[in-house]
């Protein structure tokens, strides 16, 4: 053990495996959780991060990458229409580019103006929420389009010299604004000594934004040049974002693999297609003098070996139960061990949102003990959401944490 830490010492410790005077719980919050005291409620991730600090957690402050949307010069044309196969209205977008259009329609289903359709990338101080007047016309990317696409963006090889066009980092005055943006963020963690994580670039998580999901996943064994084009052009898009947020020197970039599971991957495609670009990213980071973090929802345990191999600093997102299947903790941290921290340990939706003060215990402490004491950043996965996880059952776990966090 060392002597007291600030928050973001600790958390820096962690993430280089270095000793810790305690295991940090950094928990990651989606919004304001179920029951929240009036006193403690949060308008912002700023104030959001004073309230956990005050608890005595390590929050983290995130400095959001710009939105991807059409550069300049490329002319978008939006409306509504009916789905002439079904019961629902269509929102449209087309993006005229020099090769050509791309038009995508999205099912405007019941649930459309539900509080969990939230913004694609917050705001620079956290907010998720999208203003009413914005939702009845659809950005050019959005997660909420996933199962409700009627005509993706892309539809297969004749679509790509289009996409080339559209992903472009942001110039001139956007450009100047997210930085002013990013910088201010980080002078908040800096004046509350708070570790920043810049969020986030993604890959494999693309197809399901602007692909149908279906076809997709056919051309990766059918048309492996598409597939490998389409992520060339998706990551040459991250490198120019990568270079952007790296100018505001953020401790962490997070690389989102949300979806780079094994349903939809397997262990070879992950390996051929997705590690080596990560891995491009990881090297972009590093040389930046920033530390790079891969989110990972499930499949530990099936790519452990893979991601044992991986230069990657910080794993987010392991828990025990992973979308109802199985990860073994100790199988990944024998797998990571000496090599890489795991941020994570406990599932939030049905041990923290559900469990009893025992079963949550008993989780916080296996996963302590499992993978800590260094190299180990508790959180339970993947977000604490406003609709699954109530204050009071938050506060079980972090009773538990202060419980064992000395070991």
């Amino acid at each position: 053990m060392t002597n007291e830490m600030t928050s973001r010492e600790r958390m820096l410790a962690a993430v280089k495996l270095a000793p810790v005077d305690h295991i940090p719980l950094g928990q990651l919050f989606h919004s304001t959780v179920l029951g929240t005291p009036d006193e403690k409620k949060w308008g912002n991730q700023f104030e959001r991060s004073q309230i956990m600090k005050d608890i005595g957690l390590d929050p983290v402050i995130d400095i959001w990458m710009p939105t991807p949307e059409p550069p300049e010069g490329i002319q978008v044309k939006k409306w509504k229409e009916k789905d002439p196969d079904g019961p629902f209205m269509l929102l449209c977008a087309e993006y005229g580019t020099p090769c050509g259009s791309l038009v995508q329609k999205v099912r405007q289903t019941p649930d459309w103006y539900s509080s969990t359709h939230y913004k694609f990338l917050n705001a620079w101080d956290g907010s998720i929420h999208r203003p009413k007047d914005e939702f009845d016309e659809i950005d050019m990317l959005d997660d909420w389009f996933t199962r409700r696409y009627k005509t993706p963006l892309v539809n297969g090889p004749q679509d790509l010299d289009k996409l080339q066009y559209l992903l472009k980092a942001p110039k001139g005055k956007k450009r100047d604004e997210w930085i002013k943006n990013a910088l201010t963020a980080k002078q908040k963690a800096r004046e509350m000594d708070l570790l920043t994580q810049a969020r986030r670039v993604a890959i494999g998580d693309w197809f399901m934004w602007i692909c149908n999901i279906e076809e997709f996943c056919i051309a990766m064994v059918t048309e492996p040049e598409y597939v490998e084009r389409f992520y060339n052009i998706v990551n040459d898009y991250n490198k120019e974002i990568v270079d952007l947020v790296l100018e505001v020197e953020p401790d962490i970039v997070q690389y989102r693999g949300w979806y780079d599971t094994p349903d939809y991957w397997g262990k070879e495609r992950h390996e051929r297609i997705l590690v080596p670009r990560i891995g491009e990213l990881a090297k972009q980071v590093h040389d930046g003098g920033a530390l790079f973090c891969y989110l990972l929802t499930e499949g530990y345990t099936h790519y452990h070996e893979t991601l044992s191999k991986m230069d990657v600093d910080v794993f987010l997102g392991l828990e025990p139960l992973a979308a109802r299947k199985k990860e073994d903790l100790s199988i990944v941290k024998n797998a990571l061990k000496g090599k890489s921290c795991i941020w994570g340990g406990v599932n939030a939706h049905v041990t923290v949102g559900t469990g009893s003060d025992e079963e949550i215990g008993r989780a916080v402490e296996t996963a302590m003990e499992t993978l800590g004491p260094e190299g180990f950043i508790l959180n339970a996965c993947m977000y604490l959401y406003d609709d699954d996880v109530a204050w009071d059952r938050f506060l079980v776990m972090v009773d538990s944490w202060k419980k064992h966090a000395r070991g």
